[in-house]
């Protein structure tokens, strides 16, 4: 494992969707596609101080042992609402000077919390060499703009999907599988999106090579 690069995949959306739950779970085939090691974070039990803690897995690196540890999560998880994006980015902070992070990928439904605060640990993330992918299931324009400008100052990208339109909802597997690529490459995973050649892979690339223009301008601005 210590020499594979690291994701983190984190789920941030209603416990109570099954749905997207199960679709986690048999994404392993994608996500494993190659030879990673990821973390799987989720949000737990509301607290005393109504808050939902943001539990992270041990590190996986095989599609048998991701499949128990969702299952596991969905056990411990009755509820996403009121979550703190920036816990998940807090978290992915602290593993960065564990060793490297590829990427960290976010599936959720809504934001919460400081906007600001979140893009301040973002740009952090960006310094230690980390991309932030979000994956957004619903229509929030207000979380659409969030996860939008967490992606950008990451250099990384955004997606909005529906997990019950088959169209729609069948370019996650492949965005997931274009990001563990991505993550593979190291230096080089912007080439390795492009050896993907599919769809997902140039949607990604797109934004990608945009949010880099976009933060290059801003460092000679």
């Amino acid at each position: 494992m210590n020499d594979q690069p690291r994701v983190i995949l984190a789920l941030a959306t209603e416990a109570d969707d099954e749905f997207i739950w199960d679709r986690m779970r048999t994404l392993a085939s994608e996500i494993f596609a190659v030879p990673v090691a990821v973390k799987f974070a989720y949000f737990g039990r509301e607290g005393a101080l109504q808050t939902r803690p943001c539990i992270t897995t041990r590190w996986v690196t095989d599609a048998d042992d991701w499949a128990d540890i969702v299952n596991r999560g969905r056990a411990g998880c009755v509820c996403g609402c009121y979550i703190q994006t920036s816990d998940i980015l807090e978290q992915a902070l602290r593993e960065t000077r564990q060793g490297p992070v590829q990427a960290v990928v976010v599936v959720g439904d809504s934001f919460h919390g400081d906007l600001d605060a979140a893009i301040a640990t973002a740009k952090k993330l960006r310094a230690a060499g980390t991309r932030l992918f979000l994956f957004q299931q619903g229509r929030s324009g207000r979380t659409e703009g969030a996860f939008r400008a967490l992606a950008e100052v990451t250099g990384g990208a955004y997606h909005r999907f529906n997990p019950h339109v088959e169209r729609v909802a069948g370019r996650l597997p492949e965005m997931l599988e274009a990001v563990s690529h991505f993550a593979l490459g190291g230096i080089g995973g912007m080439s390795a999106l492009e050896a993907r050649g599919n769809e997902s892979a140039a949607l990604l690339l797109e934004q990608m090579h945009a949010a880099d223009q976009a933060l290059a301008n801003g460092r000679s601005a």
